[in-house]
């Protein structure tokens, strides 16, 4: 599976109170200095299902690009970990959220817009039913769709290499 579980500088309601909606942004340099080291990929940030991937033993990587928070996990053949899977590849979960420690934010009184500055720490990653930013997403991707997309790759690059040394050699 693969998404984003955080979109950057794009508010989201998380509630209305007497007519009035409460904002929230994840600024784009909220992750330059959290602690990413040991993040877990969950269903509805619960432990029902288990752990569906782990930073800590490779099966999920985390990049921050200009977008948001982008992941990538290899999940274990697990019925839980497949039922979450088949729930993500035919559409009925799509959406992600993330669980976190928040180290600096500002929030303004006249937009009721709070913004997340600097995060401390990511505990978990989820996909979820029911997401607080529904800019997020999450697809299933088959493990030897994407492997044959890596092999026609690297066979293009070697292909290249070779024309290159027999124009120039």
């Amino acid at each position: 599976m693969e998404g984003y579980a955080v979109v950057f500088d794009k508010p989201t309601v998380l509630y209305e109170y007497e007519g009035v909606e409460y904002k929230e942004i994840i600024a784009k340099e909220a992750f330059d200095k959290a602690d990413l080291k040991d993040v877990c990929l969950k269903y509805n940030h619960g432990d029902n299902f288990g752990i569906l991937a782990r930073t800590r033993n490779g099966s999920l990587q985390i990049t921050v690009d200009d977008y948001g928070l982008k992941f990538r996990a290899t999940l274990l053949n697990t019925p839980s970990a497949n039922e979450i899977y088949e729930c993500v590849k035919n559409g009925l979960i799509d959406k992600c959220s993330f669980a976190f420690r928040c180290e600096e934010d500002a929030y303004n009184q006249e937009t009721h817009t709070r913004t997340i500055l600097k995060i401390k720490r990511v505990y978990d990653l989820s996909v979820v039913d029911i997401p607080a930013y529904d800019d997020t997403n999450v697809e299933a991707r088959s493990y030897f769709d994407g492997r044959a997309k890596e092999q026609v790759a690297s066979e293009r690059a070697k292909r290249v290499k070779q024309l290159i040394c027999r124009t120039y050699f």
